[in-house]
Order: C-alpha cells, then sequence, then structure tokens
C-alpha cells in the first residue's frame, strides 16, 4: 500500500498573514510558514493584547508540534513577521529553514525592532538557496525566488512520494523583480497541488498604479508639478520602494533622507543585490534618530555610523527653506520637519505609499495631514498579485489542484480559476 501524503492547512484559509501549511507523508511532516497573524479568523479583529501574549488557547499559536506529530523542519517563505513570526514557539529541536536574504532581513530587524518583534532564534537557523533543492527526510524542497515587496521572498516546491506540492507564498508580477515569474512558471509544471495566496481579490487593493516603475514616475510627475518638499509614508523594509524614491529623487537631483535603519538595510542587502543604493556622487543622506543611533552604537559599535559620515544630515543641515528634498522618516519625524517647513512658508507635499488599511487604523496621519495644511496623495501599488496576475500565474502552471491561502476571499477562487478546492482552517486534504 502507498504511503499517504496529505496536507493540512492549519491557519490562512481565511485570513491575510499567519499562514501555516503542513504536509505529510506518512509519519514524517515539515511545516510551511509560522507567522504572526493580524487578523482572527473571517478577518476579524484579534483579541487587545492577544498577539503580546501568544498562547494556543487565544488562538495565536497553533497546536502543531506534539510528540506525536513534531514536524521533521519548518520551511520559511520570506521576511515577514506574519510568515515567520511565531518561529520563537517553535521546539529547540526542530529546525527552521530561511533564505539568506531573509535571515539578514530578521537580523537586521533585530537590532532595530522592539523586543517584542525580535526572533532570539534566527543566528542558528540552517539557510536554503533559491533553485538549489535540499532533502529533509523524505521531502525535497527547492525554493524560487519570487517577486514580492520582501526583498528575498521565495515560493516552495515540495516533491515527495511521487506527488509535487507548490506553495507561491506570497508574490505579485508588477515589482523590480517580476522577470523571475516567467522562470518560476517554466520550472513548476503542473503540480499535484498548488497553494496559491489571494491577497488581492479583496476591495482594499486598488491598482490606481499598476507596476513600481509607475509609483516612481508619479512621484517625479508630483515633484515637478508643485515646488514643495515631499514626504513619504512607506514601509521603511520594502526595498523596492526605496528605489523607486531613490531613482525618483536622482530624476529630480533632489536629496534623498532615510533613516538609519533604511540605510544599514540597503548595507546589508547589497551582498545579494550589488546594484541597490547607495552609489557613488548620488544624493542620499542618511538621518540618526536617537534611538536608532543608541541601538546601534550598543549592539553594532560607532563604526556603522562612520560609515555613514559623509551622507549624515541632522536638522541643522536641512535648509527649510529649499524644496530639494524626498524624505522616507517615521511619523514622528515625518511631522516635526514637515512643521518646520510649514513654518517657513514652504508647505510639503504629503505621499502615501502604503497599504490603505493602515491609515485608517492610525490616526496620525490625518494629524499629520491637518498640521501640514495638506492630504496625503495615494502613490502605491500592492506587494502583492493583483487577479491579472494571478490568472496568468496559473494558467501557466497549470496545477491538477488549486487551493487558496492567505485571502479573505477564498470562496471568490473559483470565479477566477479552475481545479479549485476550498478548505477550511484545519482542513486535510488527501494528495
Amino acid at each position: 500500500m502507498a504511503t499517504k501524503t496529505t496536507i493540512t492547512l492549519h491557519r490562512g484559509a481565511d485570513t491575510i498573514g499567519g499562514s501555516c501549511i503542513r504536509v505529510t507523508h506518512g509519519d514524517d511532516s515539515i511545516v510551511l510558514d509560522y507567522g504572526m497573524p493580524l487578523m482572527g479568523p473571517g478577518g476579524e479583529p484579534l483579541e487587545p493584547g492577544a498577539a503580546e501574549q501568544p498562547g494556543v488557547e487565544n488562538g495565536i499559536l497553533l497546536d502543531i508540534c506534539s510528540r506525536e506529530e513534531r514536524p521533521l523542519a519548518f520551511i520559511i517563505s520570506h521576511a515577514h513577521p506574519d510568515h515567520y513570526g511565531l518561529v520563537d514557539y517553535v521546539p529547540a529541536d526542530v529546525p527552521v529553514y530561511l533564505s539568506e536574504a531573509s535571515k539578514s532581513l530578521i537580523r537586521v530587524g533585530n537590532v532595530f525592532y522592539p523586543e517584542s518583534m525580535r526572533v532570539r532564534r534566527v543566528a542558528g537557523c540552517p539557510t536554503y538557496q533559491p533553485g538549489k533543492a535540499f532533502t529533509i527526510g523524505p521531502f525535497k524542497i527547492t525554493a524560487f525566488l519570487m517577486d514580492h515587496s520582501a526583498f528575498g521572498a521565495c515560493s516552495i516546491l515540495v516533491d515527495v512520494g511521487g506527488k509535487r506540492i507548490f506553495y507561491t507564498g506570497d508574490f505579485r508580477g508588477h515589482g523590480r523583480k517580476s522577470h523571475v515569474n516567467d522562470h518560476v512558471v517554466r520550472a513548476v509544471q503542473r503540480p499535484d497541488v498548488m497553494l496559491m495566496e489571494g491577497t488581492t481579490l479583496d476591495d482594499g487593493h486598488p491598482a490606481t498604479f499598476p507596476d513600481e516603475q509607475s509609483v516612481e514616475d508619479e512621484v517625479v510627475r508630483q515633484i515637478q508639478e508643485r515646488n514643495a518638499p515631499v514626504f513619504v509614508a512607506g514601509s521603511g523594509s520594502n526595498i523596492d520602494r526605496i528605489v523607486s524614491l531613490y531613482r525618483a529623487a536622482r530624476r529630480t537631483g533632489r536629496e534623498l533622507v532615510i533613516d538609519l535603519y533604511q540605510a544599514y538595510l540597503l548595507d546589508q542587502l547589497k551582498e545579494f543585490s550589488q546594484g541597490l543604493p547607495p552609489h557613488t556622487g548620488d544624493h542620499l543622506r542618511v538621518y540618526y534618530p536617537h534611538a536608532q543611533r543608541n541601538t546601534v552604537v550598543n549592539q553594532l559599535g560607532d563604526g556603522v555610523l562612520r560609515q555613514y559620515h559623509s551622507r549624515h544630515i541632522n536638522k541643522a543641515k536641512i535648509d527649510f527653506n529649499s524644496p530639494n528634498y524626498i524624505f522616507r522618516l517615521s511619523n514622528y519625524f515625518t511631522r516635526t520637519f514637515a512643521m518646520e517647513f510649514v513654518a517657513n512658508g514652504m508647505p510639503p507635499h504629503l505621499v502615501y505609499s502604503m497599504w490603505q488599511g493602515y491609515r485608517d487604523q492610525q490616526p496620525v496621519f490625518d494629524k499629520i495631514a491637518e498640521l501640514a495644511g495638506s492630504d496625503w496623495k495615494y502613490i502605491h501599488t500592492s506587494g502583492h498579485a493583483y487577479t491579472h496576475t494571478l490568472q496568468q500565474f496559473v494558467e501557466g502552471i497549470r496545477p491538477k489542484c488549486l487551493l487558496p491561502v492567505h485571502t479573505l476571499r477564498g470562496d471568490d477562487f473559483s470565479r477566477y480559476f479552475q481545479n479549485v478546492i476550498r478548505l477550511d482552517n484545519g482542513g486535510m486534504l488527501d494528495v
């Protein structure tokens, strides 16, 4: 009798973030992703304080590591906390694999993030290389680099018992690495099961700007239309977006001001992509927030500060009568510096470059707009694939079976795709 292979969708059937998938073959299993959930089942808000005190009882942790069913390993697709954020709760004798780039991102986060967001075990995590297969028990695992807003994000192909299971992780097809999708389509053909994200199938991800290049072009257009300093609200870890702002600054002759976290992150990731900024003779400047400066000195030494000395900028060095800046700083410093420009008769231009839900959840954005006398201009493209890209990806790979994951609209998959099987959280599928 053939050994049975099953997939268990522990979490992700009706939520965005917190996905967790087990692949079992006989008595052996591996787990794909184990992240901090962003929401409760069906998109409901988490109970207050639940994420700070994770447990099985409050639904944050999953009961997936009992001695009888202990996985051989966890495989992390990318370095967003909703995909890796719970790995410190994995038993110490169970290895957690991730890519070198993801490991680097998390290491940088461990320097700058609050204690509650740091990953204690990352230093000892083994790594995989995209495109290079490795084995864990009966499982042959191959990761493929994906285009996503997390640098180094990967999809995961699992070959076991003559079956092929493909997990897309988070991806898109309109970033600065969109060409990698073509390679994945060629390499992964007719898997028995494909687990695919569907983040943008809800109404909260408008494709106003279809790709990363259009974001860059619109920032340039806004600068050319309005002679004012620009403050951008965006994720400091979204490398594609930093590159877009950097290119916009070079095209318009402006100085791009980022903080120590972003500068150090870019520096660490140059190991994987030499083309990342900064470059000799550019206009990139680094602001040292007091808390970040203390963190760097305490954990890394003051050599890092000296490394950016020629790029250092502070309040005394900023010309608050000049429009020739693009700032990508925290909301606190955006508000502080924006008010200085206002006081000097130079009201700034505000650009909102993130998922719009964050603005709805944080009143500080409205306060900044009120103080600056200017509303936020939305210039953003999603870190997740839009519907047409999802359809092209499925048509190219031609899975025998498609499972929705990382989505609030799993029931809508059948409107767009064929061979869909819908699982609830905790549901199992025999492959």
